[in-house]
């Protein structure tokens, strides 16, 4: 099985995890091949040491066009080609409608050439395992220390996705995450957020007891997705999360720090 997984870096993670649980289900190989694009600019070594389950291959540019999602812009190339190669080839649409139907998933690609490209849970996985397969690199969790350090033993994560997702906007508006803080008195707060304006925002809310980010949120760079890493690993070290809703970035703290939530209006 060759996966290329897509999207942002959470999605990303969540489709690794998927992808090695379908092969050990039906005695497959994995094959994981990371793509650099506009939404994620880092190789997969900028950012993690190897993973324990198969090692994660960086294509030339000119061979990522094999593993692109056929579209519009691309003129659905990469399908053919990627037809040619593979016995099934599947994306986020179709695995959309086996989510609910795993084990026939499972049925349907054993003994088979199979390419996914997706950033998607697309099949049962247990996500634990998110902690012990991406390690970030050695100089990033180096930075983690130090931004724990620096903030004492507690603190607590708040993550509030703004820019392009409407549904967090919507669903988790910063008055609800106000009022959520509020229940912390005497705590201080690391916030990752892709708004400089909420960052101001919630400095003038919570004097003195907010900690940011000094950089603006880039996924389009290598330090851009750098500084996210370093984000996901410190907001995962707090005492207690405060999620985005409809935010995979939120949803895999959470996993990884075992006392969050989603924060929603009402």
């Amino acid at each position: 099985m060759t996966l290329s997984p897509i999207g942002g870096l959470a999605n990303r993670m969540r489709a690794i995890l998927s992808a090695d649980a379908l092969c050990k289900r039906i005695g497959s190989r994995l094959r994981i091949v990371w793509v650099r694009e506009k939404g994620l600019n880092a190789s997969f070594s900028d950012l993690f040491e190897p993973l324990p389950i198969a090692d994660v291959e960086e294509p030339f540019p000119l061979q990522s066009f094999l593993y692109a999602v056929p579209r519009k812009k691309n003129l659905y190339v990469p399908c053919l080609l990627q037809r040619w190669k593979y016995d099934v080839c599947l994306f986020d649409r179709q695995l959309a409608h086996h989510i609910s139907s795993p084990e026939m998933l499972a049925e349907m690609l054993r003994g088979k050439d199979v390419f996914i490209s997706s950033g998607l849970g697309f099949f049962p996985s247990d996500d634990l395992l998110l902690k012990s397969y991406f390690t970030p690199r050695r100089s990033i969790l180096d930075e983690v220390e130090q931004r724990c350090a620096s903030m004492g033993k507690e603190f607590v994560g708040v993550h509030v996705r703004r820019t392009d997702n409407v549904l967090s906007i919507q669903e988790s508006p910063v008055e609800a995450f106000v009022e959520r803080m509020k229940c912390f008195p005497h705590a201080v707060f690391y916030l990752a957020t892709d708004s400089e304006e909420v960052k101001v925002a919630m400095k003038e809310q919570f004097p003195h007891r907010v900690f940011t980010s000094p950089f603006q949120a880039d996924r389009t760079s290598p330090e851009g997705m750098r500084e996210a890493v370093v984000e996901m690993y410190t907001l995962a070290r707090s005492s207690h999360f405060l999620g985005s809703y409809y935010s995979s970035f939120s949803d895999v703290i959470i996993v990884m720090n075992g006392n969050g939530e989603t924060v929603r209006k009402g």
